[in-house]
């Protein structure tokens, strides 16, 4: 339960939202500023995610990404559900789920 915790605030954490360490974090809240089509959100957001996973977080091995928008009363506001399967093969952990949600401005 630790580590699915320490990995959604590995996720939702922005650069420069850790001091010391500026490049803790995903960085995805800046894509959703510039959400212009979800192909363009998934494939930027699956780098980031295993970038910052495989350098903060190297244990944990990534298994699927998914993500639906859901837009709101306008075209120009909504939220992005992004869904994340991961396995511990060091703790014989295997098929968790991680559920994220961003907002779209």
């Amino acid at each position: 339960n630790q580590l699915s915790d320490n990995l959604r605030n590995l996720l939702l954490t922005n650069w420069g939202e850790r001091v010391g360490q500026y490049t803790f974090g995903a960085n995805l809240k800046p894509l959703t500023t510039e959400f212009v089509s979800q192909d363009d959100f998934d494939s930027e957001a699956v780098i980031r995610i295993k970038s910052s996973v495989s350098q903060w977080m190297p244990f944990i091995d990534l298994v699927d990404f998914a993500s639906e928008t859901d837009r709101l009363e306008n075209l120009s506001t909504g939220i992005i559900r992004v869904t994340i399967s991961y396995n511990i093969p060091a703790l014989n952990v295997s098929n968790k789920k991680l559920q994220i949600v961003l907002y779209v401005m």
